[in-house]
């Protein structure tokens, strides 16, 4: 036997068996989609669930609308039923914290009574005052409230230790608000002193604004206090500057925001020599994004390199291209650009801070001499420290929720010892 007859004997073999097999495999998939299509039951969807509970859950963590619900109680208010309906063993709290409770509200008018709490997701920091405010929602909230009810106390009442005049929000403290979408350049501004140096407030968040920053902005900025936006030149940051002068499906605003772009723009990165990266940008077209929130064809074209069926491809230029010099030195031609200068205010509160400070150091100067005065006079005193603990016990024994401090504070009051 010959080498061709082996070959012709063993593929007559095999060819059988494929076949044979082939049509085993093709029943077996017959038999499976039979019972698929026969026994198969549709299973109701996450968001399907939370579309039947979210009002439910709500009320409940709200105690029936009483209180602010925090957007994590509402989700623990929601998930039992959401992991026994959907038949899901785990509900990740940022995809409905972020995205079904979210969308649920924006489709649903009838929420816009809900008083829904989000996290903070950046800081606001005002100069000189040492003011910090975290991006969240109530404690944005809480700053707003300050400024509107803000008033400076009378004359009569000043306080003795406070060398600055009291202010609340933006009016006579800062002329402008500086917006970075990144928090790892804050230890790099307060080295510098940048907020001081031009009477900045600096606002930091983590990537896009929350609802809760750009209601501050909302409130806060005007003409008179332009939004200064510092982003990275790539998709996202454009997307960041569109969100903070534009209505979108989570927060619509009230005021005219005066935004300036501090960029960074293609020219930046071609004056400064930064370093580009390559990067994905996703299968839907990004030009559009682009293009809607104030990119040129430039832009477009160096950011948006090509694409394929795999989707769209370009490069990017971050912020922390720059080094740390270069960037104050970029930021701060910006600023001078812009005519972003010191706050000095009008002739009445220069006037009402002046008598302020001359009373302060007058009644400051006038407790001085009393106090000597006065700690010549204790100097002279005879104490009896066993009598003083007598007395401090006694009064323990009558009134046992004070302090022994507090008991000798009431005794040298009292001056009866």
């Amino acid at each position: 036997m010959n080498a061709d007859d082996i070959v012709s004997a063993v593929t007559g073999v095999t060819n059988k068996w494929a076949k044979q097999r082939k049509a085993e495999e093709r029943e077996a998939r017959r038999v499976y989609n039979r019972r698929y299509v026969m026994t198969r039951s549709w299973r109701i969807t996450i968001k399907e669930v939370a579309e039947k509970v979210m009002e439910e859950a709500y009320l409940k963590a709200s105690s029936d609308g009483q209180y602010p619900a925090h957007a994590r109680q509402i989700m623990y208010a929601a998930r039992p039923q959401i992991l026994a309906r959907a038949d899901v063993e785990t509900l990740n709290d940022a995809y409905f914290t972020q995205q079904l409770l979210p969308n649920y509200m924006e489709s649903h008018p009838e929420t816009a009574a809900w008083d829904v709490v989000f996290d903070a997701r950046g800081h606001f920091y005002e100069p000189h005052t040492e003011k910090e405010v975290a991006l969240g929602t109530l404690a944005v909230r809480r700053y707003l409230r300050q400024i509107a009810t803000h008033e400076v106390s009378d004359l009569n009442e000043p306080n003795l230790g406070e060398t600055s005049f009291p202010t609340q929000g933006p009016s006579n403290r800062y002329g402008a608000i500086l917006f970075i979408e990144k928090e790892g350049f804050l230890p790099l501004f307060d080295k510098a002193r940048l907020a001081e140096r031009y009477d900045i407030a600096i606002m930091s968040t983590k990537g896009m604004s929350n609802t809760a920053s750009r209601h501050l902005v909302d409130t806060v900025c005007s003409k008179d206090v332009p939004l200064l936006v510092l982003h990275d030149f790539d998709k996202s940051g454009f997307s960041i500057l569109g969100t903070l002068q534009r209505d979108t499906r989570r927060y619509s605003f009230d005021n005219d925001v005066h935004v300036i772009d501090l960029g960074l723009r293609l020219d930046d990165v071609v004056k400064w020599d930064l370093q580009p990266e390559e990067c994905t940008l996703g299968k839907s077209d990004p030009t559009r994004t682009l293009r809607k929130n104030g990119a040129t064809k430039e832009e477009i074209k160096f950011l948006c390199r090509s694409h394929s069926y795999w989707g769209y491809r370009g490069q990017r230029v971050e912020l922390n291209a720059f080094t740390s010099g270069d960037m104050l030195t970029w930021i701060e031609a910006k600023l001078k650009e812009h005519g972003i200068t010191k706050v000095i205010p009008d002739d009445e509160v220069i006037g009402t801070a002046y008598r302020r400070a001359a009373l302060r150091h007058d009644i400051n100067e006038k407790i001085e001499a009393l106090t000597e005065d006065a700690r010549e006079e204790i100097d002279a005193m005879t104490i009896d420290a066993d009598e003083i603990r007598r007395e401090v016990q006694q009064r323990l024994e009558r009134r046992p929720e004070q302090a022994w401090d507090q008991a000798i504070s009431d005794i040298a009051a009292e001056g009866e010892l």
